[in-house]
């Protein structure tokens, strides 16, 4: 057991089976506090452990504060629901976010393929064009401008048309 409050921080977050950036954020804390603690270079303050005790009920408080008996209590579980809690919102947070980015690569893989097709039917070969044969009709020596479509990204116009 460690002998000073500082270490039996670093402890219970072990316990936990945190780390120091998600113990932070389940008492609502910042990481650079929580790091300052663990590393000794300061003790916690009432606002911290008011939260960890807020947060984490079955935290026993003589053992946090004073190394004295057992670090959980008996009459709680020593599960963390708390943690489990958090955890369990972060995920559905990254699930949301991910679903957004996916459905946001999929809107751009739909713009991509109507501008291709416009571009095809532009150049009258729904199959496209081979690249022998654009070099072959000189089509890569005309100057071209870059402009931006409303609705289908980028699209090359030929200049003097």
């Amino acid at each position: 057991m460690e002998a000073t409050i500082n270490g039996r921080l670093v402890e219970l977050i072990k316990a936990l089976k945190m780390s120091n950036l998600a113990f932070a954020k389940s008492i609502d804390k910042s990481s650079s506090t929580i790091n300052y603690i663990s590393d000794g270079k300061g003790k916690p303050s009432y606002d911290v452990l008011e939260s960890i005790f807020t947060v984490y009920p079955n935290v026993s408080r003589d053992w946090l504060l004073m190394g004295e008996g057992d670090m959980f209590r008996k009459s709680a579980p020593s599960s963390n629901t708390s943690g489990d809690s958090y955890l369990q919102d972060y995920l559905s947070r990254l699930e949301t976010q991910f679903k957004g980015l996916l459905a946001e690569k999929q809107s751009i893989i739909e713009d991509l393929k109507s501008v291709i097709q416009y571009q095809k039917e532009l150049l009258g070969k729904p199959e496209g064009v081979p690249n022998s044969q654009v070099v072959s009709q000189g089509i890569r020596n005309t100057p071209f401008q870059v402009i931006q479509g409303a609705e289908l990204g980028w699209v090359f116009k030929k200049f003097g048309s």
